[in-house]
């Protein structure tokens, strides 16, 4: 066998050991190579799906920390209304306070009538009617007291109407004031209940 391959001619001398390689080659490469391609491959395609993960988890935070963000800022504005808001328990305070500014303007206040209260989702409407006497001046000085007041309270529903003058003590020029004076208390979210941690 060996001495027949020495006669053959040289090029079929390197076709045939080109052949015997290209087997041992496809040989390795089916029996160790591709395995590990396939595997490789595996792997590859297992890296673009992590990478896909990454991506998304990165997108998520980043939208959590956004969300985080305008948490924060929410819970400042709602911190900053609290305290412009008056408590329940401070609404007469606030209502007696309205009418010490009306006196403290001249006006003479002939009337207070408290009105139904207004429930919203998260705040309740407490209005009252009142009717003073006075002039515009003191009418207007009397609604600039009001919005310097620390608590907010609305003025709505103005009317003024002119009054003939009564002697001696009538204002110049007196009118007749109408108007309800509201001002809103923030409801406070009831606290959810803990329950009690169980023993082991």
């Amino acid at each position: 066998m060996a001495l027949g391959f020495k006669t053959l001619q040289w090029y079929y001398q390197v076709l045939i050991v080109g052949a015997i390689c290209g087997g041992l080659l496809a040989v390795f490469w089916y029996q160790y190579l591709s395995p590990i391609e396939t595997e490789n491959q595996g792997k590859a395609a297992k890296v673009t799906e992590l990478q896909q993960v990454v991506a998304k988890s990165e997108a998520r935070q980043k939208e959590l920390a956004k969300i985080k963000k305008e948490a924060l800022e929410l819970q400042d504005r709602l911190e900053m209304l609290k305290a412009i808001l008056p408590l329940e328990k401070e609404t007469d305070q606030i209502f007696r306070a309205v009418q010490l500014q009306a006196t403290a303007s001249g006006l003479k206040v002939s009337r207070v009538a408290p009105k139904a209260l207004v429930d919203h989702d998260g705040y309740t409407e407490y209005p009252i009617d009142l009717e003073v006497t006075g002039t515009y001046h003191n009418v207007g000085a009397f609604l600039d007291r009001i919005r310097q007041l620390p608590r907010i309270v609305n003025i709505n529903g103005l009317r003024l109407q002119g009054r003939a003058s009564e002697g001696e003590l009538a204002f110049s020029s007196s009118v007749g004031a109408t108007y309800t004076a509201t001002t809103y208390v923030y409801k406070e979210e009831p606290a959810i209940p803990t329950a009690p941690p169980t023993k082991p």
